[in-house]
């Protein structure tokens, strides 16, 4: 699984599976999508395939984190994570992460666009994602560095800086 995350303004890549070899719990195809777009700064393309992947499954990722939160399951660790069963149970939340990363993903591409296009939609569309991200706080994506972020501290600190 190929992961990009888009950290203090540098890019990163991940080969996730090497590390942590998944069967069914594998980054969604459209989210692979949307980092590759962003990376290469086709801002609209990331825009809608993000989009997509929210569209597909968002409805499982909120009713996975709302089941977490009913069960007051802990909040899985940021950063390295040398407990194999920890990084199992961080990996089978694949919709509340991909969804989480999706959400972000798609804010960074709306910034992106604004900067370009100065459109105000692209504002709202930004804090709508950023917001959505902040929501699912169960959700992690890999840094190859060897840790995992979170998805919803990285957009309440964009919301943050764009007031």
């Amino acid at each position: 699984m190929r992961i990009l995350s888009r950290l203090a303004g540098t890019v990163v890549f991940a080969t996730v599976a090497a590390l942590f070899p998944l069967s069914a719990n594998g980054e969604q195809p459209c989210l692979r999508k949307a980092w590759d777009a962003l990376n290469q700064s086709k801002y609209s393309e990331a825009l809608e395939a993000a989009s997509d992947c929210i569209d597909q499954f968002s409805a499982r990722a909120l009713r996975d984190e709302g089941a977490l939160e009913a069960a007051q399951e802990k909040q899985p660790p940021i950063g390295a994570v040398d407990n194999a069963f920890d990084r199992k149970k961080i990996l089978e939340r694949w919709a509340v992460n991909d969804v989480a990363a999706a959400y972000f993903v798609r804010g960074q591409a709306a910034e992106q666009l604004l900067k370009q296009r100065k459109g105000r939609r692209y504002l709202q569309v930004a804090r709508e994602s950023y917001a959505g991200a902040a929501r699912l706080r169960y959700g992690r994506c890999w840094d190859p560095q060897g840790w995992f972020w979170s998805p919803a501290e990285a957009a309440s600190d964009r919301l943050v800086a764009m007031k």
